[in-house]
């Protein structure tokens, strides 16, 4: 079913448009109309401060969080880039140059602020000390259960209270330290509450009330993208929302598919069409095989009715010899037969004479 976005600035509209599937890295294409609305609802609502976003890659993501911010905000990035020696877990490959491109080709880049750090360095740099500021923050860094706990308590320091935390890879069954770290996160006492979740990335909020507003926000935003509601997780209850063909839809009021979802459903296309002609060409071979089981069955009541034909005079001539094979038996018969006769008389006479 095809679902629309809320109504997007137009650089963002044009972004998940035809920019989407030129950036590489690995987003879901609804989580990023997902970002993209929650970014653009947060500020039609009032809600004032930076973004943030652990692990850039080449910027896929950030942008849904970069494009058309007022000038007093700002967008930090934060990746080690080229320092590959402090990617300890090799997940992902950071490109500064090419984010850089990529932010200056959508335009995001006047109030852009590129940290090439570990996340685990940031405290100690004051990251943390300089205070509450970010109303959403993107965790998609290193992927171990140590790094997600560390970045997760980074975020949880720095957002704002109405603010977002956006957990990547919370499900993604090759890097289960993600979901092993937010457990260990929120049996320490981690005061982030789960909200929503959406393709391969957990939305959490600053308490259980904030949590509500996060998911009410997203059932007013994206009515159509919600697969179930109230679902528990970790003694909290949040919505779940899924992957849909979606329609953004502009300030100049066009509605336009994401060009990933096109290219996904060409693949699909091709891909129904190879399976179309797997089944034309089963159902020939089928029909042969329906062919060669007729010819086999005619074959066979053939052979049935030369074997009747050819049994027949052997019936007749075991028939013709019947009554000589009887020949020898039949004096005994007769004998037998006579034994009876004057038994039953005797019998008779006898029962005559009592009466």
């Amino acid at each position: 079913m095809t679902a629309f976005t809320p109504v997007l600035p137009e650089l963002t509209a044009s972004y998940l448009r035809t920019g989407l599937h030129q950036v590489k890295g690995w987003l879901n294409v609804s989580t990023a109309v997902y970002l993209s609305g929650v970014q653009a609802a947060q500020r039609g609502a009032g809600v004032n401060g930076d973004v943030a976003e652990i692990g850039i890659h080449h910027g896929k993501s950030f942008l849904c969080l970069a494009l058309n911010l007022p000038a007093d905000q700002r967008a930090v990035a934060i990746d080690v880039f080229d320092d590959q020696a402090a990617n300890l877990d090799q997940s992902g490959r950071g490109d500064r140059e090419i984010f850089e491109q990529n932010l200056a080709t959508y335009g995001a880049g006047d109030n852009v602020d590129i940290v090439q750090s570990s996340s685990l360095d940031l405290e100690q740099a004051g990251f943390v000390a300089a205070g509450r500021r970010f109303r959403i923050f993107s965790i998609d860094g290193g992927h171990t259960d140590l790094i997600t706990v560390n970045d997760l308590r980074i975020a949880e320091r720095t957002v704002i209270d109405d603010g977002l935390v956006v957990l990547d890879d919370v499900l993604n069954r090759h890097w289960l330290g993600v979901i092993t770290g937010l457990f260990s996160y929120l049996g320490d006492g981690g005061s982030l509450v789960p909200a929503v979740l959406v393709p391969n990335k957990l939305i959490l909020a600053t308490s259980a009330d904030q949590a509500k507003h996060c998911r009410a926000m997203f059932a007013e935003q994206f009515p159509d993208g919600l697969e179930k509601a109230d679902v528990p997780l970790a003694g909290h209850q949040i919505d779940v929302y899924g992957d849909r063909p979606w329609l953004v839809r502009g300030e100049d009021g066009r509605s336009e598919p994401v060009t990933g979802h096109e290219l996904m459903a060409t693949i699909t296309a091709a891909r129904l069409a190879e399976l179309e002609q797997q089944l034309r060409s089963a159902r020939a071979e089928l029909d042969t095989t329906h062919r060669q089981l007729d010819t086999t069955h005619r074959q066979l009541a053939a052979t049935r009715q030369q074997l009747r034909a050819a049994a027949q005079p052997l019936y007749r001539r075991a028939a013709r010899r019947l009554p000589w094979l009887a020949r020898p038996v039949r004096p005994v018969f007769r004998r037998v037969r006579a034994v009876v006769r004057r038994s039953r008389g005797s019998s008779d006479r006898d029962g005559s004479l009592g009466g």
